[in-house]
């Protein structure tokens, strides 16, 4: 086990550095070390079946993490300064993003829940590629990418929510009671945490220890009330971002994170990659893929249009949201965890999330600088 986890974070650091020398996201290289130190090739040269249940359960706790430093960056205040704007476009975005993808499982003939669960998957968003590519375009803080970044914050947000309903467990109306507790209990501690800015703790890190502490209790207060770990998580680091020692809480989960844990539930994704699913995945692959792009591209730029923006100007922002990465990963595991879909369907509706990740990481780019014209030679044009 100690073996496993030496070599599988190793080898991650050294396939993430070479994805991302090839400007590509990092976690394509850690998915991909856990397919080699998985089953399918570690496995069948050194008789291993699963990664070791120890790799597995601190893989859960980098989601518990990972979760946590997404709230604290977001903040309850970048929410509140969202803006109309943001808010209609990422509604737009959620809902039709969503739809696809229940249409795509009614399709394909799955039930009602199996067809949700796909929806949820389509929903998250990843921007860092997004990020990166309108950085070196100099139109970050244009009018496409400050709507890009603002969709994104309110997309984790709405994401968790549509999560939390749609997989929350109970009966329908105990489930809204239970998530009304669970915003009520949000909310006091937003208030008690903001009472306690002024104070001060001379007990060295207790902040550090107490951030950790209250993402794992959070995350269980969640699962109490038939919500997901990763929505108490979320909200756990929404609380915390109100802290003025908010930026060295995040760095020093980062560091933690990133360097240990995180990595260690990407390897555990591409463990579980199943190659004999890709013989069977032929309609849910091109039927999951297609559908997922263009949910986003039409719910971003229809929103987008309806907040005035001009038709290429919304298509690019529909463009730039295309991208999904850890937060799809995230929910395709917890829906598995949950037997939502059965053995088979389980491992087919991970493969052609990873897959998903892998091509709109690669076509947003390029897409993108066809797309964006950029605000200056527009004016020039016209």
């Amino acid at each position: 086990m100690l073996l496993e986890i030496g070599v599988a974070l190793l080898l991650a650091k050294i396939l993430g550095f070479a994805f991302e020398k090839l400007k590509q996201p990092a976690v394509i290289g850690e998915i991909l070390t856990g397919i080699v130190v998985g089953p399918f090739i570690a496995g069948k040269l050194f008789g291993m079946k699963y990664l070791s249940p120890v790799t597995e359960g601190l893989g859960e706790m980098g989601i518990i993490l990972l979760l946590f430093i997404s709230g604290l960056e977001i903040g309850v205040d970048e929410i509140k300064t969202a803006g109309k704007k943001g808010l209609l476009t990422s509604l737009f975005d959620v809902s039709i993003a969503f739809l696809f993808g229940v249409i795509a499982g009614h399709i394909l003939g799955y039930d009602i829940r199996t067809s949700i669960a796909i929806g949820n998957i389509m929903v998250a968003t990843s921007v860092g590629i997004t990020v990166r590519t309108l950085m070196e375009m100099h139109a970050l803080h244009s009018k496409v990418g400050e709507l890009i970044l603002t969709v994104a914050v309110l997309d984790d947000v709405l994401g968790i929510v549509v999560l939390s309903i749609t997989l929350g467990q109970g009966e329908p109306a105990m489930l809204i009671f239970k998530i009304f507790i669970f915003f009520l209990i949000f909310m006091a501690a937003v208030l008690i945490i903001r009472r306690m800015r002024g104070i001060k703790i001379g007990i060295p890190r207790l902040m550090l220890t107490a951030a950790i502490a209250f993402a794992f209790i959070f995350s269980a207060v969640a699962v109490d009330l038939g919500l997901a770990a990763v929505t108490g998580a979320f909200f756990a680091g929404l609380i915390f971002s109100n802290l003025p020692q908010r930026r060295r809480i995040d760095d020093f989960m980062r560091q933690m994170g990133e360097v240990f844990l995180i990595p260690l539930f990407f390897i555990w994704v591409g463990a579980s990659f199943d190659f004999n699913a890709l013989g069977d995945m032929g309609k849910l692959v091109l039927l999951f893929i297609p559908m997922a792009l263009m949910g986003k591209i039409i719910g971003c730029s229809a929103g987008a249009k309806v907040c005035g923006f001009r038709a290429r100007d919304a298509l690019a922002v529909g463009v730039g949201m295309m991208p999904r990465m850890e937060v799809a990963l995230v929910v395709v595991t917890i829906e598995m965890s949950m037997k939502i879909f059965n053995d088979a369907l389980a491992h087919q509706v991970l493969a052609s999330t990873i897959l998903l990740v892998i091509v709109s990481s690669l076509i947003t780019p390029p897409l993108l600088k066809i797309v964006y014209r950029g605000e200056s030679s527009e004016k020039q044009g016209s």
